[in-house]
Parts: structure tokens; C-alpha cells; sequence
């Protein structure tokens, strides 16, 4: 189990220091970008519910099927 657990660390450790570098590297006017898209692609929307997540934020019931493929509402709590 502990080698499992192991493997799958080792391969989540490369994505995650990714992900860190990708963080770094955003400037304002990036986020400025996002809270002018009308219509997100669904990596748009994953990134957003990320976003949500890493800040524990909810989306409000209202929030659901507002854009077209976020029937949950995260594309808009993260705008």
C-alpha cells in the first residue's frame, strides 16, 4: 500500500509543481481576461472550479446553469 501510495505521489508531484509555475506567472490583466469571457470552453470552466476549490469557495444554487457547461456554477463564483 505504502508503495502505491508512493507511485501515485510521484506522480502527482510533477503536475503540482507545474501548476505552481503556471500561478506564478499570471499577471492581473490575466484575470481581467476571465471576468470578460461571455462564453467559457470547458477547460475554461475546469480551470475555474480548480480556482474555486483551492479557495474553498461554493457556488450559490443561483450561480447553476447560468453559462452553457457549468451546471454547477463555479465559472461564475470564480469570475
Amino acid at each position: 500500500m505504502k508503495k502505491d501510495a508512493e507511485k501515485e505521489l510521484g506522480k502527482a508531484t510533477p503536475l503540482l509543481d507545474q501548476a505552481a509555475k503556471v500561478l506564478n506567472e499570471l499577471k492581473k490583466d490575466d484575470f481581467y481576461v476571465l471576468a470578460g469571457i461571455k462564453k467559457p470552453t470547458p477547460a475554461v470552466i475546469l480551470g475555474m472550479e480548480v480556482s474555486c476549490h483551492m479557495m474553498r469557495l461554493k457556488p450559490k444554487k443561483q450561480d447553476f446553469n447560468k453559462v452553457d457547461g457549468d451546471v454547477a456554477g463555479f465559472f461564475i463564483t470564480a469570475k
